[in-house]
């Protein structure tokens, strides 16, 4: 089945969060879920993290066609990429077994932002018009089309193309995270949205500059 809006098929995603090592992560977020004294998540965290998970596996699937063939700087980005948000992948999954909410649900995937209620930050209003502009489609996502060019590219074509695209990736994710620091409940999701704002505002200036390098060269 195909989530409305989202370029990423679910046996795609299923094989990512196989590939994760289900076992230990699922481990990693019962732990983390016994500091919650509640059993179920409230909207914008769930949200969240499921549509996290989605935005995660793209990501990945866009940073392993870049671990071969590249530059060093790109290939350690690539890895970086993979091994950061497929260990937050394994987290989000476990936190959403431990409080009994399904990893996934039907309808567009930022139906979560379009429905929050008493959303007073500007950046976050403006976040959740371009939400329901857009049908709810998964914010950043790369068009199957743009996957399929970065595949069949190459050299500093390949590399441009895929700056481009996880630039807009990253800023997607940072525009859902700060949405959700500051109108999420759970404590463990905001502090992982505000881990992923940090970590991926630094790749995106790291990104920038690379982007104007190679179109300099």
């Amino acid at each position: 089945m195909q989530i409305p809006g989202n370029p990423l098929s679910h046996r795609f995603f299923a094989a990512v969060l196989f590939a994760i090592g289900l076992a230990i992560c699922l481990t990693i977020g019962l732990s983390y879920a016994t500091e919650q004294s509640r059993n179920t998540l409230e909207p914008v965290d769930a949200g969240f993290t499921r549509s996290m998970l989605l935005h995660h596996a793209q990501a990945i699937q866009m940073a392993m066609v870049m671990r071969t063939n590249t530059s060093p700087e790109i290939q350690a980005l690539a890895q970086s990429i993979v091994m950061k948000q497929t260990h937050e992948m394994g987290l989000m999954e476990g936190w959403l077994t431990a409080w009994n909410s399904p990893v996934m649900v039907d309808g567009p995937p930022m139906r979560w932002v379009e429905e929050a209620t008493h959303v007073k930050h500007l950046d976050d209003q403006l976040f959740q018009a371009r939400c329901k502009a857009e049908g709810g489609a998964m914010a950043g996502a790369a068009t199957p089309q743009q996957l399929e060019q970065l595949r069949q590219s190459n050299g500093r074509a390949q590399e441009k193309l895929f700056l481009e695209l996880m630039i807009a990736h990253h800023q997607a994710a940072l525009s859902m995270a700060w949405f959700t620091q500051r109108n999420g409940h759970s404590n463990l999701v905001k502090g992982l949205a505000v881990s992923m704002i940090r970590e991926q505002g630094t790749e995106i200036g790291w990104m920038h500059m690379k982007l104007k390098q190679l179109d300099n060269s």
